[in-house]
This record gives structure tokens, C-alpha cells and sequence, in this order.
């Protein structure tokens, strides 16, 4: 530890990465697993079903980069550190402090908007997921139906305060995934003979640039990750948490992906777990995963409405303002999952935009910014001079030339896929328009 005895004071102050009060590598790399899984891995078989079997490769590949590309965004917050001592203090949005040194208050308002995207997605397609879930246990009431069932449950849990401790949450969230996929997995061999010739045709263009785009999806939650790695004692560990979290990740990823693919084939859905047969193990798998999904709602609506909060001026306490506000985002979401009913559609078009910005090209950009640099004044004295090996400012640029190709391209297809007649005909107003 390189704490710092401040002489005029005698009070104890952070050295760089260094922290009095934080948590271990090892509990950070188990945070980090709990903020990646949950609904992206159900959607990976149809993703490698889009793009073929070199799917399968691809999620190593792409989840290997943005591993690569996480521990990158740790140097970055420990060169803030070392040349403006501020940051060694707890901050709210390192994320977006990182943006703004690296490219100003443009580059923070970008970062910004990123990630407000990407949680009012993620709280879009919860709401469209649950309701599908539990629409194939209970059919008597619509998908639409059990949308707004969830907007009026999940309304009230809005007006909560500031998080105070997600360790339950944390803690289920892992155990019902690691159910729910076991529960597939035995499910799935079960149903061997219900798919006696499953197909694997090459994948098209669109397909595939759509397969990328869920990809990315089952690996979003990178903007969260710069305030796990804020919470450690020794910051300067962080890439022994992203190796950890991620070799847990694929370790839970891959097995349900190649099953999914191999004994369905093409034909997988969005969502494997509605391929299963029913069963008393599908529908506990399901019910984990709901209760999962209505507390990683929560999670995610809560920074959006602070950040909100904060724009609006509203006071940081239960008053008519938070609950006029808040009630306009539940609604806002709720009004898009009743358009877009369709959850392969919203992941498609979350993974293709804003997660990639944020998994595979903020990361590597903001770094390289940083580290090449000329040192002014404003640095602390003791900052280090920093340079990039050539063999890794090349990787760098291609996970940022790739990733750039491949979010403009998903988010094209993402977006012609959601205003293609056939899924605006699915919309639950065009079924209401049809009742009328």
C-alpha cells in the first residue's frame, strides 16, 4: 500500500491505487460476473445461429478483447490518479471522468449518453423478456399484458433512494444463473429427439452482423465496471479481477451456447429458454430468472433517475418531483417494450450502438489518449512519463477499427429489423388498433 501521511494534518490519504476501506480482488472479479451475466447469455445460441459456427470462436475472440480492452480502462483511471490527485478520492462517475480527460466535456457527454442508452435499453428489455417468460407458463394473459403487469410492479420500486447494499442480489443473481443454465442444459439433451435434423446453414450478411450485435449484448456492462474497480483496496490489481470474472464468465457462457446450437440448430429462438420443453425445472429456471431480472431492473433504473435527478435539479429526496420524473421514465420504457415487444430486436440494437462504444472503443481510444499525452501543469509532480508497445497500440486500433464496423453495420440491420412491417405489425399497439 502507498498511503500518504498528509504532514500538516497527520491524516491518512490515499496513494495511487491504493485505498484505506476497499474490497479485494477476488470479490471485485465475482462483482464483475454478477454485472455481465444474466439475460445476454440466453440470447448467444441464436447469436452463433446467425452467424454460423464461427460463432462460437467469436464470443472467445470479442469477450477475450473486451477483457483485453477492460484492463486498459483500469491503466486509464490509474493515470488519472497519478497526475490529478482528486481522483484518488471515491468518485461517482469514473467512467465518464475518464471521458472528459481523455476528450473533454464533448467526450463525457458522449460517454454520458451511452450510458443512460444503454440502461433505458437494458430496462426495455427486461420488461419484454420477463413478459415472454412468463407468458409461456401462464398464456391466458398476453406478452403486452404481462408488460404492464411488471411496469405496475416494478413503478413503486422506482421512488427508491441511492442503493445502499446489492450483496443479495449479487448473490442471486449468480445462483439463478447458474441454475437456469444447468436446468437448460439437462433439458436440452432431454429434448434430443424433438429436433432429429437440425440445420446450420452459412450465415447472410445481415444475420450475422445481427449475431454480432448479441455478442456484445452477453458482455455489456462495461460501463459499470471503471466504479467496481473504484471500490478496491489496491486498484492496481483490477486486471487480476477482469481475468478471474471472465474465465467464470465463458465458463457459463459456452457450455448452454454450443448445446443450443448443436441440438436445435438454426431454428433456436432468441431466448433458449423458451426452446426447452416444459417442466417443473423450466419453470423454476424461469422464475429464478424473473425475480432475477426484476431486481437487475431496479439496479439499472436507479443511476438512470439520479443522473436525471441531477439534470432536473430535483432534491435528492421523496418529494413530487422524483415521482413525477420517475414515473416519466417507467413509462417512457414501458411505452417502447409495448412498441417493440421483441427482445431479440432491442438487444440487437443496445449491443450494436452504445455497448460497443463503450466495451470496444472508449476503452482502447481513451487509453492511447491518455498515455500519449505531453505533460503539463496541471500534473501532479510524481506522474509517470507512459508509453504503448507497438504490438499493443496495433491490437488497440483493430478492437477499435472492428468494433466500428461491426456497431454501424448491427445497428443498420438492428434498426431495419425493428421497423420491418412484420415486427411493427407484432407491436402491441397494432394489436390494440386491430381490437378497436
Amino acid at each position: 500500500m502507498e498511503n500518504i501521511i498528509d504532514k500538516s494534518s497527520g491524516v491518512v490519504k490515499p496513494g495511487v491505487g491504493d485505498r484505506i476501506n476497499g474490497l479485494g480482488y477476488l470479490m471485485v472479479a465475482y462483482f464483475l460476473v454478477t454485472t455481465v451475466v444474466g439475460a445476454g447469455f440466453l440470447s448467444l445460441p441464436k447469436a452463433v445461429a446467425n452467424t454460423g459456427w464461427i460463432g462460437i470462436p467469436l464470443i472467445l475472440l470479442f469477450g477475450g478483447s473486451v477483457g483485453f480492452a477492460v484492463t486498459r480502462l483500469g491503466r486509464t483511471w490509474l493515470i488519472l490518479e497519478e497526475r490529478w490527485p482528486k481522483y484518488r478520492e471515491p468518485a461517482r462517475q469514473p467512467y465518464m471522468d475518464m471521458a472528459e480527460k481523455a476528450f473533454g466535456t464533448i467526450g463525457r457527454r458522449i460517454c454520458f449518453g451511452c450510458v443512460m442508452f444503454t440502461l433505458v435499453g437494458d430496462g426495455i428489455a427486461f420488461l419484454v423478456l420477463m413478459a415472454g417468460m412468463v407468458n409461456s407458463i401462464i398464456p391466458a394473459v398476453s406478452v403486452c399484458g404481462w408488460i404492464l403487469i411488471f411496469a405496475v410492479l416494478l413503478w413503486p420500486t422506482s421512488f427508491f433512494g441511492t442503493p445502499k447494499d446489492f450483496w443479495l442480489v449479487s448473490i442471486f443473481a449468480v445462483v439463478a444463473t447458474g441454475v437456469t443454465i444447468v436446468a437448460i442444459l439437462i433439458q436440452l439433451f432431454l429434448d434430443i429427439p424433438l429436433h432429429p435434423d437440425p440445420q446450420y446453414p452459412n450465415p447472410t450478411i445481415k444475420s450475422f452482423f445481427l449475431g454480432f450485435s448479441a455478442i456484445v449484448f452477453a458482455f455489456g456492462g462495461v460501463s459499470v465496471f471503471p466504479t467496481l474497480q473504484n471500490d478496491m483496496a489496491n486498484r492496481r490489481e483490477w486486471w487480476k479481477s477482469v481475468i478471474i470474472g471472465f474465465a467464470v464468465i465463458f465458463a457459463l457462457y459456452l457450455p448452454v451456447t454450443i448445446a443450443g446450437y448443436v441440438i436445435i440448430g438454426v431454428d433456436v429462438s432468441s431466448n433458449i429458454l423458451l426452446d426447452a420443453s416444459s417442466g417443473v425445472n423450466i419453470t423454476i429456471a424461469i422464475t429464478l430468472n424473473v425475480v432475477n431480472l426484476l431486481m437487475t431492473y431496479i439496479i439499472c433504473f436507479n443511476p438512470v433517475a439520479q443522473a436525471l435527478e441531477d439534470i432536473c435539479n430535483v432534491p435528492n429526496s421523496f418529494n413530487w418531483k422524483r415521482v413525477l420524473l420517475r414515473t416519466a421514465v417507467v413509462v417512457f420504457e414501458v411505452f417502447f417494450a409495448l412498441a417493440v415487444p421483441d427482445f431479440g430486436a432491442i438487444l440487437n440494437l443496445i449491443g450494436g450502438s452504445t455497448i460497443s462504444i463503450l466495451s470496444f472503443i472508449f476503452p482502447p481510444l481513451m487509453y492511447m489518449r491518455l498515455t500519449d499525452m505531453t505533460r503539463d501543469e496541471t500534473w501532479h509532480e510524481d506522474a509517470k512519463d507512459r508509453t504503448i508497445p507497438l504490438w499493443e497500440r496495433i491490437y488497440l486500433w483493430m478492437i477499435v477499427v472492428v468494433a466500428a464496423i461491426g456497431s454501424v453495420m448491427s445497428t443498420v440491420f438492428a434498426l431495419m429489423v425493428i421497423l420491418d412491417p412484420e415486427t411493427l405489425g407484432a407491436s402491441c399497439f397494432a394489436d390494440f388498433s386491430l381490437s378497436v
